[in-house]
């Protein structure tokens, strides 16, 4: 099992990295924002996750240990498998979608293709009460809706989780809306 690595990065494409150690490059999956944060020959240091099957063997890539714990989260739940996983984690931060889980806001997974509403109640259902997570300490509790809206409105998630935070808690649904349209435009 291969845990960690660490080397330069010699190629990217849309979805993975090869990075180059002791003269062995790794194709490593990772997350859109790992992607757009490193250029060719940088450093890398890299926590992995190997999925082995009986039909092809893949690793993916995680900055921190808890990325890396939250895949292994919802890779255990039916119907989510790495890919999907790691499109989770491209889709919002960690600490993002740990809120979204305890506060069970399945929109912010039904965005994302391969998740539907059913996969995304089930995902909410086994994980909320492994990932050790106080709806308390997160911002926004109408966010479900914010975000229905926003991405009704053409907006993809990226830009939606850019202002989400900038939007004042004690708004009411509508004003939130509109705040955020206001930051987006």
């Amino acid at each position: 099992m291969i845990a960690s690595i660490s080397g330069n990065v010699i190629n990217k494409n849309p979805n993975s990295l090869i990075v180059e150690t002791n003269g062995v490059g790794y194709l490593i999956y990772v997350a859109s924002e790992v992607i757009a944060s490193v250029n060719i020959n940088d450093p890398i240091k890299l926590m992995t996750y190997m999925v082995v099957r009986e039909d092809t063997q893949a690793l993916y890539g995680f900055l921190t240990m808890a990325e890396h714990s939250l895949f292994s989260m919802f890779i255990s739940v039916s119907g989510i498998g790495p890919k999907v996983a790691l499109a989770i984690l491209s889709s919002a931060k960690t600490e993002e979608l740990k809120t979204a889980i305890s506060r069970n806001d399945s929109a912010v997974f039904t965005i994302i293709s391969g998740v539907g509403q059913k996969t995304a109640e089930r995902l909410i259902l086994e994980l909320k009460n492994k990932i050790g997570f106080s709806a308390d300490s997160a911002g926004n509790s109408d966010s479900a809706e914010v975000i229905s809206a926003l991405s009704s409105l053409g907006y993809n998630m990226y830009e939606i989780r850019q202002v989400l935070g900038k939007v004042p808690v004690d708004s009411s649904l509508e004003n939130k809306v509109k705040e955020a349209l206001k930051l987006l435009s």
